[in-house]
């Protein structure tokens, strides 16, 4: 498979359990568990399985240079990002935080032009502006009752969605030196130092003999494909895109999320719903048109 056909698989994969977890993870969160609780399960399972990995089969170096930013991966990709969408999920509905996200690849792609790593061109922002409309028309067309508003739990997201496009920015540079799992190790051992602490007292009330089987498989999903499997991917695919590109297709989200539920018999077909995916499609081919992805050295 080519460098590119790779990239493409791999953001599609991640995309497909980020728009499944706004809904799975309102199963157990927080009518089971308390949000900050899930972040310390999140942090508790990484580390096992990354350090054991690492220690094992890698055992790589990291040069004195690079904690720095490894500490902002940490921030900006384990505390900020995990600590607010949970706690943003648990005060919004799924719908308003997907809303919410969409923001990423504006944030990505704003932080990248500040820090002159890409170049703002009008094919990028009609791109990025279709790709909004027709998110945002599809979220609230699937809402049933309309926008809510700005409620905490929105803003809350919406500090995760800039926290995770300053996390695409800032591991980028470490994806071409150091293999996944190096970083994925480091991020979450050092972000556990901060998500213990505030999700300790949550953590010690859950009534773990009253989750029901539901809230069980909930709870697996997080934290094999949306921890797990999902954290590695997305460090992974940044050895073969830039920041944008993998910021961009979380405008797929809400197609997928839709397509879940109607495969679930939970929302119909129509044209309008097929128009708009249409037009997210069309943003996101237009922000990645003058993207060329470079081969793995």
């Amino acid at each position: 498979m080519s460098d590119s056909k790779k990239a493409h698989t791999i953001l599609i994969a991640t995309t497909i359990i980020a728009a499944l977890n706004y809904s799975i993870s309102k199963i157990v969160v927080p009518a089971y568990i308390q949000p900050f609780a899930v972040v310390a399960l999140r942090g508790m399972i990484s580390i096992l399985v990354f350090t054991t990995w690492h220690r094992l089969w890698v055992r790589e170096r990291i040069d004195r240079h690079d904690w720095p930013r490894i500490v902002l991966c940490a921030l900006f990709g384990i505390v900020l990002n995990q600590l607010f969408f949970y706690k943003g999920l648990s005060l919004t509905s799924p719908i308003n935080a997907s809303l919410m996200m969409i923001m990423t690849p504006i944030m990505v792609l704003l932080v990248a032009v500040l820090l002159k790593q890409e170049q703002l061109t009008w094919l990028k922002i009609v791109g990025i502006s279709l790709g909004m409309s027709g998110t945002a028309c599809l979220l609230l067309l699937s809402a049933q009752g309309g926008f809510n508003g700005w409620m905490l739990g929105d803003l809350l997201v919406l500090i995760n969605a800039v926290s995770w496009a300053c996390f695409l920015i800032t591991v980028k540079p470490l994806m071409k030196k150091y293999q996944p799992v190096t970083i994925m190790y480091l991020m979450f051992s050092l972000g556990f130092v901060v998500v213990l602490p505030l999700g300790w007292n949550e953590l010690q009330a859950v009534a773990w003999q009253q989750l029901s089987w539901q809230a069980w498989t909930a709870l697996a999903f997080i934290l094999i494909f949306n921890t797990l499997i999902s954290y590695y991917l997305n460090a992974a695919v940044m050895k073969y895109v830039n920041p944008s590109m993998a910021g961009s297709y979380i405008y797929l989200q809400p197609v997928v999320a839709t397509a879940g539920a109607m495969a679930l018999q939970m929302d119909s077909i129509s044209i309008t719903k097929v128009m708009l995916m249409i037009l997210i499609l069309v943003g996101v081919y237009l922000v990645n048109k003058e993207k060329k992805i470079p081969s793995e050295r």
